[in-house]
C-alpha cells in the first residue's frame, strides 16, 4: 500500500478536478458544498467534521481511510461530525467495495469495535446504538 501524502488534496490526489464548490450548478446544496471544500484543503487541514462528513457519504476513498485509521487507532470512538464513534459505525456498516484498495483496516475492523464496545457505557450508548446493539448494561435471559 502507498503512503498517502497528507499535504495533498484530495483533487491533486486523484486528479479529479470537482469544480467550484461557490457554483450552485456545481454545487445545489450546502452538504456539496462542503464535501466540495473538502475536496480542494490539503487532506492534513480537513477538520474532524470534514473528515465524518467525507465518511458519511461514502466520498474520498482510500485516502479518507489513510487519514481516519490512525485517529480511530487512537480512539476508535473518534467522533466526525455527529457522536462518538460515527465514523467507525459507518465504516462498519460501509459497502464492502470500499476496503478493495485498504483490506487491512477491513481487518482491523473487529479489534477497534470490540475496543469501542469496552468503553463506558455513557461513551458509547450512541454508537451501540446505531449499530443496533443492546445496552451496555442490558441483562440476557
Amino acid at each position: 500500500m502507498a503512503q498517502t501524502d497528507f499535504s495533498l488534496s484530495l483533487e491533486l490526489l486523484t486528479g479529479i478536478d470537482v469544480g467550484d464548490p461557490e457554483d450552485l450548478e456545481n454545487a445545489p446544496t450546502p452538504l456539496v458544498r462542503d464535501i466540495l471544500r473538502s475536496w480542494k484543503k490539503p487532506l492534513c487541514q480537513l477538520t474532524d467534521w470534514e473528515i465524518g462528513r467525507l465518511v458519511a457519504q461514502h466520498d474520498g476513498y482510500p485516502y479518507v481511510l489513510d487519514l481516519v485509521w490512525p485517529k480511530l487507532r487512537v480512539d476508535p470512538l473518534f467522533e466526525g461530525a455527529y457522536y462518538p464513534g460515527d465514523v467507525l459505525s459507518l465504516l462498519i456498516q460501509a459497502d464492502l467495495e470500499i476496503w478493495a484498495d485498504r483490506p487491512g483496516y477491513k481487518a482491523e475492523l473487529g479489534i477497534l469495535y470490540h475496543r469501542a464496545l469496552k468503553r463506558p457505557a455513557e461513551e458509547n450508548d450512541t454508537f451501540r446504538k446505531t449499530l443496533n446493539l443492546p445496552d451496555s448494561d442490558a441483562t440476557v435471559n
